[in-house]
């Protein structure tokens, strides 16, 4: 080695003595102030899962990213924001707007809203005169009109906090109104199921069942029964229901019904977003028959603060047929 070399060296390892502290030079509060640090990690990650709330977790994750517990915390965040909206105090208010605040979050939440809604009693939003009510909770009165003459219709639906429909009125042409009330079975993995339905009177059980992906699969209650698909994304693609030797489908397109097959008849449901609502409005009806359009029906609407619409005024191919008027009591 020549002398350069040697003094280059010697050079390094002057500096990495002066850098490098020896085992002597560590002082013995160096190993305690460690020890302490992890004592506070620990402390604080048991005093998250104690409290258990989404908020502690959130608290716990912003101080201590680089913690070893990050992902278990992360998880257990997760669980928590889960177990706070999948219970039977959660109103569909504010399941409604997680939903939309946090789209591609949370597939449990998604689904539990999903086996919800998807409740048979639920199918008025799109069927009942082909008006939805939009997913409001409380009283809604409802008078028809109709542009022929004929005797004026009033119905009332109720519907609780979740969204559910628990009691409806419904007249028929005969002027009598057919009163049913509605009750459900709740858990936590599927949410609600109706249990049973009271019609004037009149007790029918339902039986519930559930795919391997834990979604709602069909519901039948005396000779009715509903059956679900789900496309590739999770979400209601068809329903399929059938009463005695009537059987109907109706397809579904991002949560609303596009087509309706009754045989070789077939319903086109056309739509109208609304920017101030963030809703999407049924605006007309295509009645088709093997392929060809038999009759075309339009619906004009007004509609209050909430999005729930408020009068309707329906023609059938170009020519009045009814006004609905509704009034809310929520």
């Amino acid at each position: 080695m020549t002398q350069m070399a040697k003094n280059i060296l010697l050079g390094l390892m002057a500096t990495a003595m002066c850098v490098l502290p020896s085992a002597a030079q560590v002082t013995s509060d160096s190993i305690p102030a460690t020890d302490n640090v992890r004592q506070e990690i620990r402390d604080a990650f048991n005093n998250a899962r104690r409290a258990g709330t989404v908020e502690a977790w959130e608290i716990f994750i912003n101080n201590y990213p680089e913690s070893l517990y990050i992902e278990q915390a992360r998880k257990m965040r997760d669980n928590a924001i889960v177990t706070s909206y999948c219970n039977p105090e959660t109103t569909l208010e504010r399941l409604v707007d997680y939903i939309d605040e946090n789209i591609a979050h949370e597939p449990r939440i998604r689904l539990f809203y999903a086996n919800l809604v998807n409740n048979p009693t639920h199918s008025y939003r799109f069927e009942h005169m082909d008006i939805g009510f939009n997913g409001c909770t409380g009283r809604v009165d409802e008078h028809i009109e109709f542009a022929d003459g004929s005797k004026s219709r009033d119905n009332y639906f109720v519907f609780n906090d979740k969204g559910l429909l628990v009691e409806q009125s419904i007249m028929g042409r005969s002027g009598v109104a057919r009163v049913y009330t509605y009750d459900y079975a709740y858990n936590n993995l599927h949410s609600y199921s109706l249990k049973s339905c009271m019609a004037n009177g009149k007790k029918s059980k339902g039986e519930v069942t559930y795919d391997k992906n834990d979604k709602l699969q069909s519901i039948a209650i005396d000779e009715s029964r509903w059956t679900y698909s789900y496309n590739d994304m999770g979400a209601l693609s068809k329903l399929v229901s059938q009463a005695g030797k009537m059987s109907r489908t109706l397809v579904y397109n991002d949560g609303y019904i596009i087509r309706q097959e009754e045989g070789s008849n077939v319903r086109r449901y056309l739509y109208d977003y609304d920017s101030a609502t963030f809703k999407k409005y049924l605006i007309g009806i295509n009645e088709m028959q093997d392929g060809k359009l038999v009759h075309e029906r339009k619906i004009d609407y007004s509609i209050d603060s909430k999005g729930r619409i408020t009068r309707a005024v329906i023609t059938l191919d170009g020519a009045p047929q009814m006004t609905i008027t509704r009034t809310y009591k929520n």
